[in-house]
């Protein structure tokens, strides 16, 4: 009987052993746990993933708008970029931590631009299993680039800034007009009679025609662009204030020697490096001939009878005018654009008075800035020095050049001129506000050969692309 037994139950065990029943029920039980948790892994990955991607429009947009600061001349990390990135972030779904802003970020692809770091932690829900949650970083990289160099740059920040009056037209094919007024006819045609022919118009408000606000998108054909009006921009920051100080505009002045002069032929002549009232000047009935690096103190007036011939140097004028009545004649026969042999005139501070320019109808100067030595590329250049606005005019013959810059940042100008016709062409204007009469053409591709930028660069149009 006990054998048996023990054979039915040996018997029993081997059929167990090889009985495949329910089997997968047990392995899908045992697998199950991990079936979900991948399948819900997978799936988190994908809201994950689509969290990314929108961070990444948010950095990308952080970025821009933290380069447009820095146009704008605010380069503070932490009191203007980072409050801007976050700003822009927010505004495009981004919920994380405050952003990471580098300025200046410098990697293998870009020497200088501004980068900005979102992170955002995600607790895991589905996929809790395998981790607790996963930090989302994304970055994008900004640079700013060069659009143009704008010949016209009016600095005041309300009003009209740029106005072309009747029958008049200001040709500027090759370079544009940058305003920094958020008026709406920051920019303006007077009527339908002028005209404004420009690379484009770069503007914080708007730009008219006869004081009506046109429609950058399709502007009238008194404005003639190659590139669409640009309204809402960033104002310029003026490249020269740093630089065109009172120490550096006065620097070499002669203070304390008098002039001395001799007459022959009708002309009297002056030396050089020293100093001249400028009303003896004015009494003088002869032609007048002046050597370079001369002070004239307490303004100067160039009468209709007389004609003033400058060799080439600096003139500083302090503490009044220059005026040049219709007809005088105010010339430079020994200077020569082509070789960069050319004159400065540097209005400047007496007794917290300086001096504007004013010459009229009838006089056709023919004058070009130096292209190398201090001033290199200064033509006329009025110290501003914290002083008070001035009115200025150069509206000029046709016929009449300048060449260089034409620096007035506290003057409202009345202008009309054209660059030199030989050599390189350079005229550049910076000035609070200008009104142009008659025809006027400027041009800023000859400024570097002309030698103004030597001294700092041009300004600049600047707009903003992703590199990373």
């Amino acid at each position: 009987m006990s054998r048996d037994f023990a054979r039915l139950f040996l018997s029993a065990i081997a059929r167990f052993s090889h009985d495949e029943h329910g089997i997968s029920a047990i392995v899908v039980a045992v697998a199950l746990p991990g079936l979900i948790g991948f399948g819900a892994l997978g799936a988190e990955t994908g809201l994950w993933y689509a969290i990314k991607l929108q961070n990444q429009s948010a950095a990308d947009a952080a970025a821009i708008s933290a380069a447009y600061q820095v146009i704008a001349g605010k380069t503070n990390v932490i009191n203007d970029l980072t409050p801007a990135a976050s700003a822009a972030a927010t505004q495009n779904g981004y919920t994380g931590t405050s952003p990471a802003v580098i300025y200046p970020y410098s990697d293998s692809i870009v020497s200088s631009g501004i980068a900005v770091t979102l992170q955002q932690t995600q607790e895991a829900l589905l996929a809790s299993m395998f981790l607790s949650g996963v930090t989302i970083a994304t970055k994008a990289v900004a640079v700013i680039e060069v659009l143009d160099n704008p010949c016209i740059l009016a600095l005041s920040t309300s009003g009209t800034d740029v106005e072309v009056g009747a029958a008049s037209s200001l040709d500027v094919p090759n370079c544009s007009v940058s305003v920094n007024s958020t008026s709406s006819s920051s920019i303006d045609i007077q009527n339908s009679t002028g005209s404004i022919t420009a690379a484009t118009l770069v503007t914080p408000g708007e730009i008219s025609l006869q004081g009506n606000a046109i429609d950058p998108a399709a502007p009238p054909s008194e404005f003639i662009m190659t590139s669409q009006p640009m309204i809402g921009a960033p104002a310029i920051t003026d490249p020269y204030a740093g630089r065109l100080t009172h120490a550096f505009l006065t620097t070499s002045m002669p203070s304390l020697t008098r002039c001395k002069s001799t007459s022959s032929g009708g002309v009297r002549s002056y030396t050089g490096n020293c100093t001249i009232p400028g009303n003896s000047l004015g009494r003088v009935r002869l032609s007048i001939k002046l050597a370079g690096n001369t002070q004239i103190s307490g303004g100067w007036t160039i009468s209709t009878s007389q004609t003033v011939d400058l060799s080439p140097g600096t003139y500083w004028i302090i503490g009044g005018d220059l005026t040049v009545e219709p007809s005088g004649v105010l010339k430079c026969s020994l200077c020569d654009n082509v070789r960069g042999a050319g004159v400065t005139i540097i209005l400047t501070e007496q007794n917290n008075k300086v001096g504007a320019v004013s010459i009229g109808s009838n006089v056709t100067p023919n004058l070009n800035a130096p292209s190398s030595g201090l001033f290199a590329g200064l033509l006329f250049v009025q110290d501003s020095n914290g002083l008070p606005s001035t009115n200025s005019t150069l509206s000029m013959t046709p016929g009449a050049t300048l060449n260089g810059l034409v620096y007035f940042p506290n003057s409202f100008m009345t202008f009309q001129g054209n660059p030199s016709a030989t050599g390189p062409k350079c005229l550049l204007i910076v000035a609070d506000a200008l009104t142009f009469t008659g025809t006027s053409s400027l041009e800023t591709s000859g400024c570097a050969s002309a030698g103004l930028t030597n001294l700092t660069n041009l300004p600049r149009i600047n707009t903003v692309a992703l590199a990373e």
